[in-house]
This record gives structure tokens, C-alpha cells and sequence, in this order.
């Protein structure tokens, strides 16, 4: 494994430009929705604006108790060790709950959300659906 080393180093560091797009902190649902001009800064610096009728769209799906437990942007990693266009859901169990629900793969409330077995895994089918609905709400990023 020590000869291949520096290979591997190599596509870390790939791995990890590809994904400065990606953001550094993220911040809450309530938040984004107090701000004027809602965004937040990538990884490498560059501010990225987040759409009000977004922002809408999501605060009446989501109950207002769970505004501020809410972080966005919602976080989609694309990983090849799972197989031809795998992708998991990052993120806190509710916030794969919320995407879960927008693709329709699950049929429950809020209130259930905790007892729930959720898939983390989705496909490029479905996050080709994600990106149409939630375009400046949602990141995709690069996983081994």
C-alpha cells in the first residue's frame, strides 16, 4: 500500500478541490429566512445565494418548531464505492426525513420521523429531481 501512497494523496487533494463548492458552515432554515440576502460561504470563500421561494417552499413543508434545527444547505455526496450513481443524504436524521419526503419515497408525518428506518441512499435519477426542486437549497459534493 506504501508504493501507492502518493497516489492516493493525489486523489484526496482532487477530491477536496472538487468540492469547494461545497459549504464551510451551513446555517439554519430560521436563519436563512430572517436574512435579506440569504446565502452561505463555500469552502472556498465564495458567498453562494440561496433563492427566497425556496426558502418559502421549504418553511411551509416544514413545521415552524423545526425551522431552527434545519441546516442548509442540504447535502448530497456522491459515492462510487456504493455503486453506478449512489449518493447519500448528509446531514441530520431530520433533514434526510425533509428530502426523503420531497422525493416521495416516504409517506409519514413529522411526528413519526424519529421512529423511522430511513434509506440513506438515493440515486442520480432522484438527485436530478433534487436539483429541479431545490437549486440553491441543496449541494452536491464528491465521496470515496
Amino acid at each position: 500500500m506504501k508504493k501507492y501512497s502518493g497516489f492516493l494523496s493525489g486523489i484526496e487533494k482532487e477530491i477536496t478541490q472538487l468540492n469547494d463548492h461545497m459549504p464551510r458552515t451551513k446555517k439554519s432554515l430560521f436563519q436563512l429566512l430572517k436574512e435579506t440576502s440569504p446565502a452561505f460561504t463555500t469552502r472556498d470563500g465564495q458567498r453562494s445565494a440561496v433563492k427566497h421561494e425556496e426558502l418559502k417552499t421549504l418553511s411551509e413543508l416544514i413545521p415552524p418548531k423545526y425551522h431552527d434545527q434545519i441546516m442548509l444547505p442540504f447535502t448530497i455526496l456522491r459515492r462510487t464505492s456504493l455503486g453506478p450513481g449512489a449518493h447519500t443524504i448528509g446531514g441530520s436524521k431530520l433533514e434526510q426525513f425533509i428530502i426523503l419526503l420531497i422525493l416521495g419515497k416516504i409517506d409519514s408525518s413529522f411526528e413519526t420521523w424519529r421512529e423511522l428506518s430511513l434509506p440513506r441512499i438515493i440515486y442520480s435519477p432522484e438527485v436530478a429531481l433534487l436539483r429541479q426542486k431545490l437549486p440553491t437549497t441543496m449541494t452536491i459534493g464528491f465521496g470515496t
